[in-house]
C-alpha cells in the first residue's frame, strides 16, 4: 500500500503527519525570525540572581521583558515555546528526525537509554538550574555566559566564527548535539535551565491537556511511547510541567482521550497552535 493510499485509510495518521510538518514550519519560521529569544530570557534570569547576589535593585532590561513575557506565556499555554518556538529544541528535533530516518534506511538501530535511565536524567537540569543560579548569585555570571553552549550556538547562528575561544564549550555543544541523535529532546530534558524553569511554572486549566484515563485500554500506552518526554498525561502527576504541547499524544489517541479547554478541544487541533505561534512571534518582534 502506498503511503498515500494508508493516509486516505487513515486519517488519524494524516491528521498527525500534517501537524508533525506544520510544527516543522513554525520553528523554522521562529528559528529565522527570532532564534535569540531562549537567550535573551536566560540573561534576564542570569540578571535577577545576579542583581540579588550583589545586593543591588534590579535594573530593568530588554533581557528582564523578556523573561516575563516569556513565563506569563508559559502559564497561560504552557510550555508551548519549548516545543514550537526555542531555536535550540527545534535543532534538537531536526536532528532527532534526521536520525530516524537514517537509521530507518540503514536499518542501523542506535541505542537509546531506558525509560527508568530518562526520568532519573530529567532531574539533572534542575541542577544544572541550581549551579546555574547559584553562580550568578556569587557574581560569576560572566563565567556562565562564556562556558554556556547556548553562547557558542548563538554565535554560529549569527554568522560570528571567532571561536578560538571557546574550545571546550565547543566540544561540549558537540557532545549535546551529538546526543540528539541518539535521545529525542536531549538537552531539554536533560540539562536546560530555562527548561527547568518553564517545568515548574503552574499553567491555567484551561489550556492544560487532559486524558480520560478511565476509558483507555488497559494495555495500551500509545500516548507515553509516543511522547518525547516519556509522560503520560493525569498519571505522572509529579512530572506534568516536562509536557512541551508537540500534540503528538492527542494525535495518537486512538480513542481520542486526551482533550484540552475543557473537553472543548481534542488538543491536536492545528488552528490553535498557530494562533499560539502567531500571538508569541508578534510579541518577539515587537521587543
Amino acid at each position: 500500500m502506498t503511503k498515500q493510499k494508508k493516509k486516505r485509510a487513515n486519517p488519524a495518521l494524516a491528521r498527525r503527519q500534517r501537524q508533525g510538518w506544520v510544527r516543522v514550519g513554525v520553528q523554522i519560521v521562529f528559528f529565522l525570525a527570532a532564534p535569540s529569544v531562549y537567550a535573551s530570557a536566560f540573561s534576564g534570569l542570569k540578571a535577577i540572581f545576579t542583581a540579588f547576589g550583589a545586593g543591588e535593585p534590579l535594573a530593568w532590561s530588554a533581557f528582564t521583558t523578556y523573561l516575563v513575557l516569556l513565563t506569563a506565556f508559559t502559564v497561560l499555554f504552557g510550555r508551548y515555546f519549548c516545543g514550537w518556538a526555542c531555536a535550540f529544541g527545534a535543532v534538537g528535533d531536526w536532528i532527532c528526525r534526521f536520525s530516524q530516518w537514517a537509521q530507518k534506511k540503514t536499518k542501523v538501530k542506535l541505542p537509546k537509554l531506558p525509560e527508568k535511565a530518562v526520568l532519573v536524567l530529567q532531574w539533572m537540569k534542575y541542577v544544572t538550574l541550581a549551579v546555574v543560579l547559584a553562580l550568578c548569585f556569587q557574581g560569576f555570571s560572566g563565567a556562565v555566559s562564556r562556558n554556556s553552549p547556548w553562547t557558542v550556538f548563538s554565535m554560529v547562528i549569527s554568522g560570528n566564527l571567532r571561536l578560538a575561544a571557546y574550545g571546550v564549550v565547543i566540544v561540549f555543544l558537540l557532545t549535546i548535539l551529538v546526543g540528539m541523535a541518539f535521545q529525542e529532546r536531549y538537552f531539554c530534558q536533560f540539562f536546560c535551565p530555562m527548561g527547568a524553569v518553564f517545568s515548574l511554572l503552574p499553567v491555567l486549566p484551561f489550556f492544560n491537556l487532559k486524558r480520560n484515563a478511565a476509558a483507555c485500554p488497559a494495555r495500551c500506552g500509545a500516548c507515553r511511547k509516543n511522547c518525547p518526554v516519556s509522560l503520560q498525561l493525569d498519571r505522572d502527576s509529579l512530572r506534568q510541567g516536562e509536557c512541551i504541547r508537540c500534540g503528538r499524544c492527542s494525535g495518537i489517541c486512538p480513542r481520542g482521550n486526551i482533550s484540552t479547554a475543557f473537553g472543548l478541544l481534542k488538543g491536536d487541533e492545528i488552528w490553535p497552535d498557530l494562533l499560539r505561534g502567531g500571538v508569541l512571534l508578534a510579541l518577539m518582534l515587537v521587543l
